[in-house]
């Protein structure tokens, strides 16, 4: 059995929001009992990850660490054009994720302990967002 549907998010600052619980009611209406569900978030300016839940630390230190990697077109102060202006996010797109997969048992996401699916928006100026979702399984 297959289950697919695309949800509009709301715009959500930047930074990671926590949707653990809106996929987990999601794949629970889906009324797939085991198979591996995947997320895919339609654009570049944000991303999907799973990770850990129990120390708000992480999130910082994970944000920190991308924006060494790839800072974050917010802070340029001296724009050419619009074009120029994505440049560190499209830098960002290539080390982030726009799809995860995890499984599903027993109806719900068999994710670790402290393990949660965040909605990572990279850009101080968010926007909505198209996430799909996929279950496979029976």
């Amino acid at each position: 059995m297959v289950f697919q549907d695309t949800i509009k998010l709301a715009p959500q600052e930047k930074g990671a929001t926590d949707i653990t619980e809106l996929i987990s009611s999601i794949v629970q209406d889906a009324k797939i009992k085991t198979g591996t569900c995947q997320l895919f978030v339609h654009n570049s300016l944000s991303c999907l990850l799973i990770n850990d839940t129990a120390d708000e630390s992480t999130k910082n230190q994970t944000a920190d660490f991308l924006a060494q990697l790839a800072p974050s077109s917010d802070e340029t102060t001296s724009i050419i054009d619009e074009s120029m202006e994505s440049i560190p996010e499209q830098m960002s797109a290539a080390i982030t994720q726009s799809s995860v997969s995890f499984p599903v048992k027993n109806g719900k996401p068999l994710l670790g302990t402290w393990q949660g699916i965040y909605l990572w928006e990279k850009t101080s100026r968010p926007k909505h967002r198209k996430l799909t979702i996929t279950i496979v399984g029976e």
